[in-house]
């Protein structure tokens, strides 16, 4: 009967968000926040988080010791995995200069800022997101953008921002794939139009730059560090601004679009370094400083392997040739923020940004050629495309404009090989240059995904469509007793069609599961190695519900569903090659915990862990380390908590299960000290009403 009752009420909410959906189905001018995560890569735009608008977001809006302000995350289900992200795009003009609004021509005139507003904010979906509840509660609001199911992509974010200082617009469109093989990439879209603008017409009057030729260089840069969580746990702060991070770049072959004149792709990334200067470095028990990749400092294991980066996929010849320059990009220079973009006020920072400097035009990281003994704070890369050329006439209503394509995405070697060469490098198996070679073959995965990227947007070009994986299931999730339930759902059968050739073919139901802790590798999970896995599979479309009983009472679970079709409709990389909707979109994010049912008798009760010793690694329960459980307990009863001299600390009336959870807080919220304590079991009745003994329960907590 609930689950029917949930089926109704699922239509309700289907049919009010269709309605508001509706007022959705255009860019929004408030700009409000999109969130692009349906792939591997959860990334946030949101114009608060940074100044100059979405184009140009700056660093100090990121860094915090909290870590909330980074938007950025790869992989999504890793502990601490957001990197700090900082775009500049900092335009540099040729020696002409322009014409200002008083008609005052600047020469050599360049802004580092590239101060922008964002005008508005556009996201949109190809399936709505799915419906996710554990327990009767809902963990995912409706969904108030635009569901547009003939998208080109799974999702689409676009905005568009005003760069006042040149009296350009750039529009941003930014495309992501829940196809498995297009996980951990995004292609990122300018388009930039000389409108002469020097304000958003919602800000009323407004003044336009005169007509003339505008001609300028675009270094656009994302400059990245691998993980906040690697620097956390090795020097034990978060870090700002990638201080033991490299920037370099490196070239390939494209293997998957080889009939285009642009078959070398030429791929900007950042790795994480070993930094001698940052205070902190103590000896690793291998007799190494060496922290390359960022060790952990118990067990080695690698927390910063990810290597992310970005390439140019596509620069027109000119504003009015939109074939590709093969030519571009022009270069990819080398800087720091400190040194460079925050350090010089000089009209040389202008060359630097083109590639002109004593740098060169396509330096590699600052190490190995010799700019720096050591990584420096704040490396940027970036990629320049140039010389062009606009003109603004408005008497010809011309406002040239030209587009840039680019892929945006990470690599890394695998969790397990992370985990593996960690542990041999720290045991002494292997040496500080065998452990670095590892980090840095994760360049490997970075060129695969641009590679791929680069055929997802030529397929798009070809009018082609990119082959679907299946929409995720709605999931519902129960804790029960000794169990958990998961239930999954279409909205309707039409779901059971492919999103791209309309034909049914899909082919089955998986089910994961993550025990402990929500994220893989979190502290909480006390180096458990617990991982999301599969727990289930079947190929019966009307199986909708899988009984967990592998299961521990008291434990924490979160699952995931996914569905998998029959590779009929791929046509893509590799076809007939079955595609999986992502894990990612029905991740339950707060956990499914068994139970057991209260009993008819009250002399059964224990204490959970007992004694509880943090010394002796038992305190608590994986991802959740202060939980005490009270377990065999009646059905009716009030539980009061002592300590052996009898002063009263936490008392609850508790009725229903044979479990209840303790976080060792008193009343007042406090935590309490080690020692020993007293549980009292009172009150006691069963499921008809009758009472049942009293019952005193000793337990020792050593905090």
């Amino acid at each position: 009967m609930k689950w029917k009752i949930f089926f109704s009420v699922g239509c309700v909410l289907l049919l009010l968000l269709t309605l508001q959906l509706k007022v959705s189905a255009q860019p929004n001018e408030l700009a409000p926040p999109m969130l692009l995560d349906v792939n591997s890569i959860r990334w946030g735009m949101n114009k608060t988080k940074g100044e100059g608008g979405l184009v140009n977001q700056y660093s100090w809006m990121f860094t915090n010791p909290s870590h909330t302000g980074y938007e950025f995350y790869y992989p999504q289900d890793q502990y601490l995995s957001n990197m700090l992200y900082q775009i500049f795009s900092p335009l540099v003009l040729g020696d002409a200069g322009i014409v200002d609004t008083a008609g005052v021509r600047r020469e050599k005139y360049f802004h580092i800022t590239n101060m922008g507003t964002t005008d508005w904010t556009w996201e949109r979906r190809r399936y709505r997101p799915p419906d996710i509840y554990v327990d009767g509660a809902r963990l995912n609001p409706p969904y108030e953008w635009k569901v547009e199911p003939t998208l080109k992509a799974d999702q689409i974010l676009e905005f568009e921002d005003l760069l006042s200082v040149y009296g350009l617009r750039a529009r941003v469109r930014m495309y992501a794939w829940s196809n498995p093989e297009l996980t951990n990439v995004v292609i990122w879209e300018i388009t930039l139009k000389f409108t002469g603008e020097t304000r958003l017409p919602r800000m009323g009057e407004t003044t336009r730059y005169p007509d003339q030729t505008l001609e300028f260089w675009w270094p656009f840069s994302i400059s990245f560090n691998p993980t906040m969580r690697g620097m956390r746990e090795v020097y034990g702060f978060f870090g700002y601004e990638g201080e033991d991070d490299l920037a370099s770049w490196f070239s390939g072959e494209s293997e998957l679009v080889p009939h285009r004149e642009r078959n070398e792709l030429l791929v900007a990334y950042y790795w994480d370094s070993f930094n001698r200067r940052l205070a902190g470095t103590p000896t690793y028990p291998n007799d190494s400083i060496d922290n390359t990749g960022d060790p952990d400092r118990v067990v080695g294991r690698l927390h910063s392997p990810q290597i992310p980066g970005y390439a140019l996929l596509y620069a027109p010849q000119s504003a009015n040739n939109t074939i590709d320059d093969i030519d571009q990009p022009y270069s990819l220079p080398h800087g720091t923020i400190v040194g460079d973009l925050w350090g010089r006020r000089d009209p040389g920072l202008r060359d630097t940004y083109r590639g002109m400097d004593t740098r060169g035009r396509f330096p590699k990281d600052a190490v190995t050629e010799g700019f720096a003994a050591q990584p420096q704070k704040g490396p940027m890369r970036f990629i320049t495309v140039g010389p062009y050329e606009l003109i603004k006439n408005e008497a010809a209503e011309r406002y040239d404009s030209v587009t840039f394509v680019y892929a945006i995405g990470a690599g890394s070697i695998s969790w397990e090989k992370a985990d593996s060469v960690g542990r041999a490098w720290f045991q002494g198996d292997m040496t500080d240059e065998e452990k670095n070679a590892w980090v840095l073959s994760g360049k490997d995965s970075l060129f695969q995904a641009v590679d791929r990227a680069y055929w997802a947007w030529d397929r798009m070009q070809n009018g082609q469509a990119i082959p679907a994986a299946p929409f995720p299931p709605d999931i519902d999730v129960e804790s029960g007793p000794d169990r958990n339930f998961v239930r999954w759902s279409y909205p309707d059968d039409s779901y059971f069609d492919n999103a791209v050739t309309g034909v049914d073919d899909w082919y089955a139901w998986r089910v994961y599961r993550k025990r402990g802790a929500f994220y893989v590798s979190d502290p909480l999970d006390n180096y458990n190695q617990d991982k999301w896995e599969q727990v289930y599979e079947t190929t019966d479309r009307n199986k909708r519900e899988f009984v967990d009983v592998n299961v521990e009472r008291g434990v924490n679970y979160y699952y995931a569903v996914t569905a998998i079709n029959d590779g009929s409709q791929n046509d893509g990389i590799f076809p007939g090659r079955r595609l999986e909707s992502s894990r990612y979109a029905t991740r339950t994010t707060m956990p499914a915990i068994p139970f057991q049912p209260g009993l008819d008798v009250s002399d059964k009760v224990r204490v959970v862990p007992n004694p509880a010793t943090i010394a002796a690694g038992t305190l608590g329960f994986p991802g959740t380390p202060d939980k005490i459980l009270f377990v065999n307990l009646p059905v009716d009863c009030k539980l009061s908590i002592f300590t052996e001299t009898g002063n009263l600390i936490k008392q609850w009336d508790h009725y229903g299960t044979a479990d209840a959870e303790w976080d060792q807080r008193t009343q007042e919220n406090q935590y309490v000290a080690s020692g020993i304590y007293v549980l009292a079991v009172t009150n006691a009745r069963d499921l008809d009403g009758n009472k049942l003994p009293d019952q005193f329960v000793k337990f020792v907590l050593v905090r």
